[in-house]
């Protein structure tokens, strides 16, 4: 697949940023995490109401311009530990592909041709631009048989998936004109619950990062066969079932230890990004954009330990119930609890070292409501979730168009992608990168 840049355009917001909103701290969390982007891919097949090309994107620019006004800390610099709001824009990507049908590439979706329909090559380093500017860059590219994609790029300073999924709704109902009442408007006060960012502490650095040849691959779990792993993975001292995240989860994370099993690496780690929004929704609203997640290793092993599914499941399980009650019994303000919950995270961390550690990280983007993304021609035919530039040894979950299956976008060693990818009790739950169903 070939994709071609016809054209790049600064989009400012339409209304000036005000005086006393053009400073935003990050918190300490926004701070730490690398210098990449959240990205999101919005596939949509052929519409009347696509008149041309052209019409389309002057619909899209004119939109995204209204919609900055209300997130317009991502029209602006990040300096340091602060976003200086100052409607510098976001970066406008129009593109054509002549030699590949939208059903073509959706037959078999190469992934590594998926990275070019992200307006990334707008930017000469894009771990620099994460990190100062531009912090959202978006590409449309257009199809010869009239379908489209949107790649949408946010620095993942400011906006984890749940800010992503907020923006893309708000943004879409602005193009349907229909922003005014359906959507709530969007709260950058992440710094409010976890503490200011400062330059004085750091994380450890894993030295190796980036330095490795990496592979994605995409692996589907259908609905039915998410049961049957369901009902392998439920503990037998256990009456309840564990949910298609934990359970996908304990699968890859005994697939992940195996394909690993020749690494010299004493423990290996699994990291799970969980979002406090659903946890806390009386002090952090669903609107609410930064990142508002809990960082936490969740399982672990020994060199030579294998791991059982059933058992993987229910440590997940009392993990995710240990958080809940943690947060429940913290009685005090949303600060408060913000600030226990990083001190806990930074204690954590700060055991940890990549010379003694593997760690792995799943994330989940299911049940946020991506597929709803209407922009005034139908709804998107596939959407795909993950972070850009990618990093080794991380699973992005995300719901399949029915909304009961997952697909899993996983990144590793291209050494120990090439025994996962053969591995049968993966296999006997999910398809290695099906045709996407239009």
């Amino acid at each position: 697949m070939k994709v071609e840049t016809t054209g790049k355009e600064i989009i400012k917001p339409s209304s000036t940023t005000p005086d006393d909103l053009r400073t935003l701290q990050l918190s300490i969390y926004d701070h730490f995490l690398p210098p990449i982007y959240t990205v999101a891919y919005l596939f949509y097949t052929k519409d009347e109401l696509m008149i041309s090309p052209e019409h389309t994107s002057h619909k899209l620019k004119t939109s995204l311009s209204e919609t900055l006004t209300k997130f317009y800390p991502l029209a602006g610099r990040i300096n340091g530990v602060t976003v200086d709001c100052n409607d510098e824009g976001a970066v406008f990507v129009d593109a054509r592909v002549d030699n590949c049908s939208l059903s073509g590439f959706l037959a078999s979706p190469d992934l590594n041709a998926l990275q070019q329909l992200l307006p990334l090559d707008a930017v000469q380093n894009p771990y620099e631009a994460a990190s100062t500017w531009p912090l959202l860059l978006v590409k449309a590219t257009y199809f010869q048989c009239g379908g489209m994609a949107i790649g949408v790029c946010i620095t993942h300073k400011i906006a984890d998936a749940a800010s992503m999924s907020t923006f893309i709704r708000t943004w879409s109902a602005e193009a349907r004109g229909e922003a005014g009442n359906t959507v709530m408007d969007p709260k950058f006060s992440a710094a409010n619950f976890y503490p200011p960012a400062n330059d004085t502490y750091k994380l450890p650095v894993d030295e190796k990062a980036n330095k490795r040849s990496s592979i994605t691959k995409r692996f589907v779990f259908g609905a039915s066969k998410l049961e049957e792993l369901r009902t392998k993975a439920t503990s037998p001292e256990s009456a309840d079932i564990p949910t298609r995240v934990e359970s996908v989860t304990a699968l890859l994370w005994k697939c992940f230890v195996f394909a690993s099993s020749l690494d010299t690496c004493g423990r290996k780690v699994l990291i799970q990004l969980a979002d406090l929004r659903s946890k806390l929704p009386s002090l952090l609203p669903e609107s609410l954009i930064g990142n508002v997640m809990f960082s936490s290793v969740v399982l672990s092993t020994a060199q030579g330990e294998e791991v059982k599914i059933e058992e993987a499941t229910r440590d997940l399980r009392k993990k995710r119930e240990d958080l809940q009650t943690m947060i429940q019994d913290e009685d005090g303000s949303s600060s408060m609890i913000g600030s226990k919950l990083a001190n806990l995270m930074l204690t954590n961390y700060a055991r940890m070292s990549y010379e003694t550690h593997e760690p792995y990280t799943v994330s989940s983007w299911c049940r946020l409501p991506l597929y709803e993304a209407s922009f005034g021609w139908g709804y998107p035919v596939w959407v795909v979730g993950n972070v850009a530039p990618t990093f080794e040894n991380i699973a992005m979950l995300i719901d399949s168009k029915d909304g009961h299956g997952i697909e899993a976008f996983v990144t590793l060693p291209e050494e120990n992608m090439s025994s996962l990818e053969q591995n049968s009790e993966l296999l006997a739950f999910a398809s290695l990168n099906p045709c996407v169903l239009v």
